[in-house]
């Protein structure tokens, strides 16, 4: 049993996923979760370079880019990375079920960040809608509420209907995690990065 699993590596699940295991020895309620991130190896990173994107190499491509966020996430234990194409989510009362073309896990929590090509996953109380705030045809978005679908269903980035750059999803990504740490903690709470005392 995961305590969550992002459906997705581009930019929005690496946010997420990177925000959680920051805190893994930071704090007592987030010692010892357990996360996954599926991924069919298809983010629209891949076909990108990037010369507006703050702190990484001018015009890094998006192979590059995603191989750093996975090499950054190497250093945390506790999440693990699976290539495989998720097909069906059943609600199970408290946790989800999870299928992929090979597999089946079940997860406390999800995040979808499948972006914003298309849906294929069977799940219940799904609703896609068209993507308004793009120009291109045919997008799609998943209905939600301040990222949220229902109990444990949660979406992020494009996905979520947020503007297409990666900046933008990304910190999507990161804010839906930090919407999990306040329901484990029944209050605010961020990953904040600070300096040890060298003192």
């Amino acid at each position: 049993m995961y305590d969550v699993i992002i459906i997705g590596a581009g930019a929005a699940g690496y946010g997420a996923a990177l925000t959680l295991v920051s805190v893994e020895e930071k704090f007592e309620w987030a010692k010892n979760k357990k996360y996954l991130i599926i991924d069919d190896n298809n983010s629209d990173i891949l076909k990108a370079s990037f010369f507006n994107l703050s702190g990484v190499k001018f015009g890094i491509g998006g192979d590059e880019l995603l191989h750093n966020m996975k090499v950054q996430l190497s250093n945390f234990k506790s999440c693990k990375i699976e290539n495989a194409t998720v097909t069906k989510i059943e609600d199970n009362n408290n946790s989800y079920n999870i299928s992929t073309n090979d597999k089946n896990y079940k997860s406390k929590i999800i995040i979808l960040a499948t972006g914003m090509h298309q849906f294929n996953i069977e799940c219940d109380d799904i609703e896609i809608l068209p993507h308004n705030d793009i120009l291109k045809p045919n997008k799609i978005y998943l209905k939600n509420a301040n990222n949220k679908i229902k109990n444990g269903l949660y979406v992020a980035g494009l996905a979520s209907g947020v503007k297409t750059m990666f900046a933008i999803a990304n910190g999507d990504g990161a804010k839906v995690a930090c919407d999990i740490f306040k329901v484990w903690t029944l209050k605010p709470a961020v990953a904040h990065d600070t300096i040890k005392d060298k003192r």
